[in-house]
């Protein structure tokens, strides 16, 4: 798959101390910090001499700091090809040999492969020392137009290209080389880290900020939707229920009081709460906001993951998806389509029965810290402004959900225990009104599926923590970005769908429900009214 790419240049036999350690203490460092970030590749010399040979030591101590690290070397000068050979740098995942007996030989193939590894992707190459051979990596850096990142101190051409670049020198025949190079003096291996990890990420282009802007601007407009689909599916819900507990409050003070005003006043309002109740269930299950909810929420969500999935370039949106670097990449054009299809799925629901009002805001509406919405993700941000920040959401969400369980069981008992009360001082006609509040307070539990929620949000929730621990132990174990990123969205698109499963169904069964009751209701009140 297509990933950003540092290619490492400069000295190997000709790096000494105190040269090297200066080398080694920018290295390390930066290249860790950026392959962490991004996931990049790194493409050496791939001898066992000077930067090469740092580079296989770094990555001996931690192998998944540089998980591909390839090195490229000419045959006819490596070890196999005679007594005198030069041997293999160690502890890289992969060597190429060009078909060349010369040093310098190999630059044109090291390049390519660099090119091609990226396949549209950032390329950067950092230098350290080096001499002429170095000079002629340079050049191809200069000529692929990539970023040239030099480490003052580690001498050679390192140094001489940041003499000239900060215009301590003079030096006519190097000069001419450099036209057109962006250069970057960098310093400690902090400074250039973040260098590195900035130049990687790549703001994304005109297109992918279109399409990005407008896969964005989607989500934004299904999840406000959602948000306002709930909050009045919620309202009816606890109108509907405090209204018929007051139908049940007024229907038992009318039978207990005798007769006279007080009496004739009351039964206009017996006779107004259950056509209340039967209006605002009708309304409710006209308005369908908790199936327009449901499937907003859904909608909205697989906007979201298509989106984390674009940023991290796997999956459909990976190199190898889109068939290889020959072709040119169609990122903006698969995730455009994709927008399609979710748009056109909930189009053909209930959803669409109602306005769809497009949002106006900033994008993306939130995000994580630190995270603008579009630039590209690597292994350490995905886990951060995706995993990490989906992690705290459920357990915030579980916690409150958990209050909220145990007030309205808390209700529940204190219903239960007020109508016993109520029974030891003989007003057992009361009673009916706590038994509808305790009904209430279960009814509102199940519409919510709470426990269902609970339980799916716990499993989720172990299941992103259990991904967290293995990607932060690091090792040979450590998932890379398209299995971090496939399981991570199968995690949560898991438990989505049992969750929409399960609203759905519970909305179905509250619909009948209220149905049953409002038609209860009125044939209550048709029957009092022929007894009068």
């Amino acid at each position: 798959m297509p990933r950003p790419v540092i290619v490492v240049s400069g000295g190997a036999d000709d790096l000494r101390e105190p040269q090297l350690s200066a080398a080694r203490e920018a290295l390390g460092p930066a290249l860790r910090e950026a392959v962490a970030a991004t996931g990049a590749a790194i493409v050496d010399g791939g001898t066992d001499a000077g930067v090469m040979a740092l580079l296989g030591a770094e990555r001996a101590a931690d192998p998944a700091s540089m998980p591909l690290l390839i090195g490229v070397a000419p045959a006819g000068k490596v070890e196999h090809a005679g007594e005198d050979g030069t041997p293999l740098a160690s502890h890289h995942t992969h060597f190429v040999l060009a078909d060349s007996d010369e040093w310098g030989g190999e630059t044109p193939l090291l390049a390519a492969i660099a090119a091609e590894l990226a396949c549209g992707e950032p390329v950067v190459m950092l230098l350290a020392g080096g001499g002429d051979g170095a000079l002629a990596e340079v050049e191809q850096a200069v000529g692929h137009r990539w970023p040239l990142f030099v480490v003052e101190g580690t001498g050679g051409l390192a140094d001489r290209i940041a003499a000239v670049h900060g215009g301590r020198t003079r030096e006519p025949a190097l000069e001419p080389k450099l036209v057109g190079a962006d250069v970057r003096l960098a310093g400690s291996g902090d400074a250039l880290g973040a260098a590195l990890t900035s130049e990687l990420r790549d703001a994304p282009g005109p297109r992918d900020d279109l399409v990005l802007e407008e896969a964005w601007g989607l989500f934004a407009t299904y999840d406000a939707l959602a948000v306002r689909m709930r909050t009045a599916f919620e309202r009816f819900q606890l109108s509907t229920l405090v209204l018929g507990i007051l139908a049940t409050a007024l229907a038992l003070a009318y039978d207990g009081i005798g007769d006279g005003d007080p009496k004739d006043a009351l039964r206009w309002l017996v006779i107004a709460a259950p056509i209340g109740v039967s209006v605002l269930i009708a309304v409710a299950n006209r308005r369908g906001a908790g199936k327009r909810w449901v499937l907003l929420r859904a909608a909205a969500e697989a906007v979201k993951s298509e989106i984390y999935r674009y940023r991290t370039r796997t999956g459909v949106y990976s190199g190898d998806a889109l068939r290889g670097c020959a072709e040119p990449t169609d990122r903006p054009q698969r995730l455009a389509g994709r927008l399609t299809e979710i748009e056109t799925g909930l189009t053909q629901t209930a959803a669409s029965g109602g306005a769809l009002t497009p949002y106006k805001g900033r994008l993306p509406p939130y995000a994580a810290e630190g995270d603008d919405g579009f630039t590209r993700l690597g292994a350490d941000r995905y886990m951060a402004v995706r995993i990490a920040d989906q992690l705290g959401y459920y357990r915030k969400t579980v916690a409150k959900l958990d209050r909220q369980r145990a007030r309205l069981q808390l209700l529940t008992l204190l219903a239960g225990g007020v109508g016993t009360l109520l029974a030891a001082v003989g007003q057992e006609i009361w009673i009916g009104v706590t038994t509808a509040v305790a009904g209430a307070a279960l009814a509102h539990l199940g519409y919510l599926q709470v426990d269902n929620t609970l339980v799916a949000y716990n499993r989720s929730a172990a299941q992103l923590a259990a991904l967290k621990r293995e990607f932060d132990a690091g090792g040979d174990r450590r998932p890379d970005l398209e299995s971090l990123v496939t399981r991570g969205e199968t995690i949560l698109s898991t438990e989505l769908g049992s969750w929409v499963q399960q609203m759905t169904d519970a909305l179905a069964q509250l619909q009948d429900e209220q149905a049953k009751a409002a038609e209860h209701a009125e044939q209550q009140r048709d029957a009092k009214a022929a007894a009068r």
